[in-house]
């Protein structure tokens, strides 16, 4: 079996139209947002995502229309699997996004 290392980052949206999903995905983690009762919390969610979703879409839209945290730590797992090749470790590496494409579960 080939050795692996997972690169993961929280994520974010790669398009405007994935602006509010995202968020909504963001605000309902439990991690984010600490409410015990999930559909409080999913309440939550959905209404931060909603009046959160245009003030976001202009941020985004500012820097290219979403977020280049998935292209950056693909890049950098790319670079990282070339610098271990080149010092004699064969590593495959994966990367995870905690509330976006690619997910870790």
């Amino acid at each position: 079996m080939k050795p692996g290392v997972l690169l993961f980052n929280l994520g974010g949206p790669e398009r405007l139209s994935d602006v509010k999903p995202f968020l909504y995905r963001l605000f309902s983690d439990p991690e984010i947002v600490r409410v015990k009762w999930t559909p409080l919390r999913k309440t939550l969610a959905y209404a931060i995502a909603t009046f959160r979703r245009k003030t976001s879409e202009g941020y985004y839209r500012q820097i290219g229309g979403g977020s280049p945290l998935r292209r950056l730590t693909e890049e950098q797992a790319g670079a990282l699997a070339e610098e271990l090749k080149r010092r004699g470790s064969d590593v495959q590496t994966f990367v995870g996004m905690c509330t976006w494409h690619p997910f870790l579960h």
